[in-house]
């Protein structure tokens, strides 16, 4: 059988590929910082160039009242071929502790097949992957179908201005679904996923208030309650003993696990042995009456990922703060969660402090249908490139876009990526392993194709 002309295109740029790929990542495209504006506008304007220089038409880069987003289409597949969206993100997290990295952050380094740097994983390489693969189908084949590009700057910030640019550009962005590769989490480099649910959250920042100034501890103590005494107890409070969340009626709308997917989920290589390994924790905890995999993507939860109190002083502080975020699955009302974790602080504060609750930003989870064709389609092609079927996973954590594409756009996402759970994106000593990340590039070339086949 005669290999595709973009397979081929695949494997005679390759090392170009990986190049650029090390060019971009020495771009500091840092969001939440606005020292790094410059560093954002070079990674847009880059991406842009890319676009243009393998052909696809129409590149621009919209302005938002953040950072900007850059747009390309291709369309020469005809009315009657499927119209495809391939969402990604230049935009990086702060690398910080820098003590903590082998290497420079944007200074990309190979290790034994790895390449390290901030956002090689997360996500500029799997942005790369999806652009590389329609540069080799545009370069060397006449397929019929449609691609178009979003790729945002403000992913790692929360997406708080790509809905408002979906709004504004909603004709221009139709499509029959979208393509996210930023939802990896392959267990390793020889098993494909599929991710087909990602889980909400609702976020608050919580202020515990005591007295109106530090005071000392000695004058004071035993008279005055600590704020950090109370915040924490109230924290422990939200958990009992096997890890099941207390706030009242925080499970109402939680649904229930059918047997055929806890089946499915227990074949998943994630157990316990699996997420010590790659946590370094020295055991799990929660829920016992579900597996670890069911944990993850399936159950909801309640963690305090700040704790903000105190001096090295003999003092009882004034405040202590704590950062909350609850992650929620299918049919869970962020705003609900909001007015039942409000309640709950009502009625379990003394009143020996004061207290404050903001709510920072909530979205609710997104589950997708793993049996539509365009993710038969990527399930086939993934098989094609790894030589074994995908596993079909519940994601722990949540994409702002697949979200906004649902209920702006009306779109599904097909969601996958070629990280591997060792990749520690958002850590230090980020890393991407190329024989996936080429792999991965072969998938979504396989991917193209099927969708033609099938339609």
């Amino acid at each position: 059988m005669t290999e595709s002309p973009a397979f081929t295109y695949l494997r005679e740029n390759y090392d170009r590929f990986q190049a650029e790929l090390i060019e971009v990542l020495r771009i500091p495209s840092i969001s939440n910082d606005t020292a790094y504006q410059p560093e954002m506008d070079k990674a847009a304007n880059w991406l842009a160039e890319k676009l243009r220089s393998m052909g696809v038409d129409n590149v621009e880069i919209f302005p938002t009242e953040g950072h900007s987003v850059v747009y390309g289409e291709w369309l020469h597949g005809g009315a009657s071929s499927p119209t495809v969206l391939i969402y990604g993100h230049y935009d990086v997290q702060s690398p910080e502790p820098l003590a903590d990295w082998k290497s420079q952050p944007f200074e990309p380094e190979i290790r034994n097949e790895n390449l390290y740097a901030r956002g090689a994983s997360d996500m500029k390489g799997q942005t790369l992957a999806s652009v590389n693969a329609v540069e080799a189908i545009i370069k060397s084949e006449n397929l019929p179908i449609n691609i178009k590009f979003l790729i945002e700057g403000e992913e790692e910030v929360g997406s708080k201005n790509l809905n408002n640019f979906l709004m504004e550009h909603h004709d221009k962005l139709a499509c029959d679904f979208s393509l996210n590769t930023d939802a990896g989490g392959m267990p390793d480099a020889d098993t494909p996923s599929i991710c087909y649910a990602l889980r909400g959250g609702a976020s608050f920042v919580l202020e515990i208030f005591g007295p109106s100034q530090d005071i000392h501890s000695g004058e004071y103590g035993g008279v005055v309650q600590n704020p950090i005494h109370v915040l924490s107890r109230l924290i422990a409070d939200l958990h009992d003993e096997h890890g099941h969340v207390t706030l009242p009626g925080f499970y109402d709308k939680v649904r229930k696990i059918e047997a055929e997917e806890h089946a499915e989920l227990a074949k998943l290589p994630f157990d316990e042995r699996f997420l010590m390994k790659h946590s370094g924790a020295p055991t799990l905890w929660g829920e016992p009456e579900y597996i670890p995999a069911e944990r993850i993507g399936a159950r909801p939860t309640f963690e305090v990922v700040q704790f903000e109190a105190g001096q090295p002083k003999s003092a009882i502080p004034a405040k202590a703060t704590a950062r909350i975020s609850f992650r929620l699955v299918p049919d869970q009302d962020p705003n609900e969660v909001h007015s039942q974790f409000r309640k709950y602080l009502e009625e379990n504060l003394p009143p020996t402090v004061t207290w404050n609750l903001q709510f920072i930003m909530g979205n609710p989870a997104v589950i997708t249908n793993r049996h539509s064709p365009e993710v038969l389609a990527m399930k086939e092609a993934l098989q094609a490139a790894f030589g074994k079927p995908p596993i079909f996973q519940r994601s722990g954590g949540g994409i702002g876009a697949v979200l906004m594409f649902k209920k702006t756009l009306g779109v599904d996402s097909v969601l996958t990526g070629f990280s591997l759970y060792d990749d520690n994106f958002h850590g230090p000593n980020e890393k991407l392993h190329l024989s996936t990340w080429k792999k991965g590039m072969a998938a979504l070339v396989y991917f193209f194709h099927n969708l033609v086949k099938d339609n």
